[in-house]
């Protein structure tokens, strides 16, 4: 059941991301109207932090069977798929851009693959820039580099060691030095005649306290250290209402910043250095308590004798493990890089268009569809190639024979 509220949470924040890309361009009721309204957690933070607990879940159990090279190994088969992924979506935007460019059709969200073919094209394949909303992947994979060390820290008791040092690195991410090491950068780039951008939008050492959390969690799940019965004394309760509080001020200071509550020059300067980029102590605390509010509900709330908090625990734990969601987390990568090439299409497409209202949301449901056509194929051929794998394995071993009878050999089991 926790693995499948985990695929729950994923496929959750792949639905509500694709949401948000795409009604830029839509503007429809149903897309206006979510969770985004109400603080400064997104879906990003949601899905680093849980694809982090899955991550340290399942390759902690391969460390415990196969050993710390055994788990090395198969963190870099798994960082060797999601570059695969990144690379074509990369090599495919490319063409796309040069192509429609020929033709006097350039997208604008393309515009630097055209500028500067070559050296963007190659930054992005270093993972080093990105155009617009390909950051996440190449900081998964950044993230998923130093995964080995982390769990070999873990696993050698130096957690509270690795745990100084996220600190450390969000910390560096909050200073600015890190954007600032990349303008020398830019600038020989640019006497170069390559005028492109250095950076991925989310900063490597800001965003992985994130995922590094929902690593420490997902190994002592793994290895069944991961005691959430505190949550239920008299302590946390009086916890999780302060957590309440909190939630809803983040929410309220949310609503003012966006409706324009706050003077116009102090919601300026309060918009420069709240950035989400570098995760932002507002956005990393209001996730926290977020998080915090989830796992009391959870934990907590059936046990807590208050009717309300426990149908809101029951309702979470039933909302997140619907099978739709569930199956959208089960293929989190496919998804999210359809998505991905959906957004650029739709914003290509609705460039310097304006449809009608139903319009706007008939399309937003059926991009919203799309995402579980993609899921369903790629299911189907996972499933296919499963078969493919059993029928070579039968027919290498050849028929069993039954006792008693001789083998047919034109028969397989």
């Amino acid at each position: 059941m926790r693995l499948t509220l985990l695929d729950g949470f994923r496929g959750f924040f792949l639905l509500f991301m694709m949401i948000a890309h795409v009604n830029g361009s839509f503007h429809a009721v149903l897309g206006d109207y979510n969770h985004h309204m109400l603080g400064w957690v997104e879906d990003a933070q949601g899905f680093v932090f849980i694809s982090g607990f899955v991550v340290g879940l399942v390759y902690t159990k391969i460390l415990d069977r196969k050993g710390p090279a055994g788990m090395g190994g198969a963190v870099l088969r798994r960082i060797r798929t999601i570059y695969t992924y990144q690379a074509l979506m990369i090599v495919a935007f490319c063409a796309a851009a040069l192509g429609l460019a020929a033709w006097g059709l350039e997208p604008d969200i393309l515009s630097q693959y055209v500028q500067n073919p070559a050296a963007f094209t190659t930054a992005s394949l270093l993972l080093v820039t990105g155009s617009l909303h390909m950051g996440i992947l190449a900081l998964y994979i950044w993230l998923m580099l130093l995964t080995p060390f982390a769990l070999m820290a873990f696993h050698k008791g130096w957690a509270k060691w690795w745990a100084v040092a996220s600190i450390a690195a969000w910390t560096l991410a909050q200073s600015g030095l890190p954007d600032a090491a990349q303008l020398p950068i830019e600038r020989v780039l640019a006497n170069a005649g390559h005028g492109i951008n250095i950076g991925i939008y989310f900063n490597v050492f800001g965003w992985q306290i994130l995922y590094f959390l929902g690593l420490f969690l997902g190994f002592l799940f793994a290895r069944d250290q991961l005691d959430t019965s505190f949550l239920r004394t008299p302590r946390m309760r009086a916890m999780f209402w302060l957590a309440v509080a909190g939630v809803v001020a983040f929410a309220v200071f949310d609503r003012a910043m966006s409706l324009g509550w706050i003077e116009k020059d102090l919601r300026s300067t309060l918009w420069r250095e709240i950035d989400r980029g570098n995760m932002h102590i507002v956005y990393l605390m209001n996730f926290l308590l977020d998080l915090f509010v989830i796992a009391w509900l959870l934990v907590a709330g059936p046990s807590s004798g208050n009717r309300a908090l426990a149908f809101l625990g029951r309702g979470i734990e039933w909302l997140y493990t619907r099978r739709p969601l569930v199956f959208l987390g089960q293929h989190s990568l496919q998804v999210f890089t359809a998505h991905l090439v959906m957004t650029y299409f739709i914003m290509w497409a609705m460039a310097g268009r304006d449809l009608p209202a139903l319009w706007d949301n008939l399309l937003m449901l059926l991009s919203i569809g799309a995402l579980f056509v993609v899921a369903w194929g790629h299911a189907t051929l996972q499933s296919m190639s499963r078969d493919r794998s059993r029928n070579s394995a039968v027919l290498e071993k050849g028929p069993v024979p039954q006792q008693g009878r001789v083998a047919n050999p034109s028969t397989t089991t």
